[in-house]
């Protein structure tokens, strides 16, 4: 098989492969809501794409603790979140959106991870470490109604 052949083979599977990713990636898009019990003191959630950047939104108990837009490229964003400086950094790890928040002394990652109609959220506290916490989100119903 010839260099060219293997090239054009590589490229078409490449851009497969980015447009499932791409796919699944708009499916975080909306607003999410914890699902049952667990809702209890766990944020609910609302994304919206603005370019190369995620315009995100973050509530508790209907209040808004964070409003703020950053890329999706790693790069750090200076945020306030709950009236404190953070800094937050997106990027994608296939279909996830993954976050790293410090915020005072804590370091926290999250990885949202889309589903049809469904996402999880792990929570992975990095400083102090602690336990992996897995929450179930469903799509908000105000969202789907935009």
């Amino acid at each position: 098989m010839g260099i060219k052949t293997c090239l054009a083979l590589a490229l078409l599977l490449c851009g497969t492969v980015f447009a499932d990713d791409m796919s699944d990636r708009a499916k975080l898009l909306g607003s999410w809501l914890p699902e049952g019990d667990s809702g209890q003191g766990v944020a609910a959630w609302s994304f919206n794409r603005q370019g190369d950047s995620m315009e995100v939104t973050e509530t508790e108990s209907g209040n808004k603790v964070a409003e703020f837009k950053c890329g999706t490229d790693g790069k750090s964003c200076e945020v306030k979140i709950s009236g404190k400086k953070a800094t937050v950094s997106f990027w994608y790890n296939g279909p996830k959106l993954v976050e790293l928040e410090a915020l005072g002394s804590g370091v926290v990652e999250r990885r949202f991870i889309p589903g049809d109609g469904s996402m999880e959220v792990e929570v992975v506290p990095m400083v102090p470490s602690g336990k992996t916490e897995t929450t179930k989100f469903k799509r908000s119903a105000l969202a789907s109604a935009k």
